[in-house]
């Protein structure tokens, strides 16, 4: 079994919709997906080009960021696609979780690596929310880091980005970058309660699920 982190999220929500997700091939309906984030990610990776070996403005006024520089070695790239990251989590049955890093930083004197991950939200991020909706990636991707023998660092970095109204432009960008401690050993038991999930009976419905209240009332044949 291949799973992704975005998988892994739709377990940590609702594991009924997992498990019929990936045991039946049920997925959760979709709306239209904006593709504002994935500009702000092409943007981004272009412009922090030509900081690579140093750091941005933004991260260069971090104090936990001293010695760091943005990641510039010959695997990056490969890194950037799930289908060629070398970096991976896998169980002793195989089981895989895949994903691909947005950006990395090192720092040359001590060998450590730590993930850096692009943001974007409709207003203010703050340390609550990132630690509540993405401290699990960071676990993950730092995860990935350690079984390919790399030393990490103890953080891992979110580069948020929001819309504020700014005096003489009709649209600006807020920007921060907010420090998550990786917490590896979750990431092993968020992949083994998954695993364990779909090798089980399909889980009770959810009351606190959106689909799976959906699915009440509109059973599958399956489900009658």
């Amino acid at each position: 079994m291949q799973l992704s982190y975005s998988a892994l999220g739709i377990f940590k929500s609702c594991p009924r919709c997992f498990w019929l997700d990936r045991n039946k091939k049920f997925k959760r309906p979709e709306g239209i997906r904006s593709s504002f984030p994935v500009g702000v990610d092409k943007i981004l990776k272009k412009k922090l080009g030509s900081y690579r070996d140093s750091l941005p403005p933004i991260l260069a006024n971090c104090p936990q960021l001293k010695g760091f520089q943005l990641y510039s070695g010959p695997d990056l790239q490969s890194m950037r696609n799930w289908k060629t990251n070398p970096y991976s989590m896998k169980d002793e049955k195989g089981n895989t979780i895949v994903g691909a890093f947005d950006d990395l930083l090192f720092n040359p004197a001590t060998l450590e690596y730590a993930t850096l991950d692009y943001k974007t939200k409709g207003n203010a991020a703050d340390q609550a929310y990132c630690e509540l909706y993405y401290q699990s990636q960071i676990d993950i991707y730092t995860r990935f880091l350690e079984l390919g023998k790399l030393k990490v660092a103890k953080f891992g970095v979110l580069l948020y980005f929001w819309p504020v109204e700014k005096e003489g432009e009709l649209i600006s960008f807020q920007q921060q970058a907010f420090f998550l401690t990786p917490n590896t050993a979750a990431a092993e038991k968020l992949f083994k309660d998954a695993i364990t999930c779909l090798e089980g009976p399909m889980p009770k419905v959810s009351l606190d699920c959106e689909y799976c209240k959906y699915g009440l009332l509109y059973p599958r044949e399956e489900e009658k």
